[in-house]
């Protein structure tokens, strides 16, 4: 029986990553991030709750975003260069997943060619109109 229980959390842990991995388009993220959002104000929360491929999709974006800060910080600090074709954005102290979702989902409204581009790009356009860096100051010190 214990055998069998650990099993069956493998093949949830496995089922994770492939949901994510359907998503690829724009499209994709708006169709997983709207059922999202209407299953979170269904959902009760006091009970357990199984993997939604938005959540591990915003997941997935959002480690990438870390390891790509990290590589910058990385090169200022030996000093090499650091080009990224990404905008800077500054993160706020906290964003939930059901409200990055709904910023993707509004994001995708306003920009209907979005749906066409990559999942990815989709929500990194949403971080950059949303949580843009605030220009360099040009006063000298």
């Amino acid at each position: 029986m214990r055998r069998f229980a650990i099993a069956c959390a493998a093949l949830l842990l496995f089922a994770v990553p492939t949901h994510a991995a359907d998503i690829k388009t724009g499209r994709d993220l708006v169709t997983a991030c709207s059922d999202y959002i209407a299953r979170d104000a269904r959902q009760d929360n006091n009970v357990a709750r199984s993997p939604h491929p938005c959540r591990a999709f915003l997941l997935g974006f959002f480690q990438s975003l870390v390891a790509r800060e990290r590589a910058r910080q990385d090169a200022m600090v030996k000093g090499l260069p650091f080009t990224s074709k990404e905008a800077c954005v500054r993160m706020p102290d906290f964003l939930s997943y059901r409200d990055m979702a709904g910023r993707v989902v509004n994001y995708a409204k306003v920009n209907p060619a979005s749906l066409e581009l990559p999942a990815a790009t989709l929500a990194q356009k949403t971080l950059e109109r949303d949580f843009p860096c605030p220009p360099p100051s040009t006063t000298p010190r």
